[in-house]
């Protein structure tokens, strides 16, 4: 797994393009060069999701769910696929949690 650095001028470049890409549902959307995608998904109560699934499947391989905006930026922009993204708070798929968004608050079963 691994994180590139991201920027605060990316992020700001990535939003104000993500205008374009609200209209098919997410915010962002970035391939990976396995075919996948990455995509940043506005959520209701100031959360966004990341998914991460096939190019040109309907179904997503995993999510994560982000408090964090500046984090799900950082993440949808710079992580490389493999593994998890940084800065996650939930991930449904194992119930697992972490409060601060680190792996040390990690928790299962909330």
């Amino acid at each position: 797994m691994a994180t590139r650095a991201v920027t605060l001028e990316e992020i700001a470049a990535a939003r104000r393009l993500s205008a374009t890409a609200r209209h098919a549902g997410f915010l962002w959307q970035r391939e990976l060069d396995d075919e996948r995608v990455v995509r940043l998904v506005a959520m209701q109560q100031s959360t966004t999701r990341i998914t991460i699934g096939d190019r040109d499947a309907c179904i997503v391989d995993d999510v994560w769910c982000f408090q964090d905006d500046a984090a799900a930026w950082r993440a949808v922009l710079g992580w490389d696929g493999e593994g998890e993204p940084e800065g996650w708070y939930r991930h449904p798929g194992t119930r697992r949690r972490r409060d601060d968004g680190t792996p040390a608050s990690e928790v299962v079963g909330w």
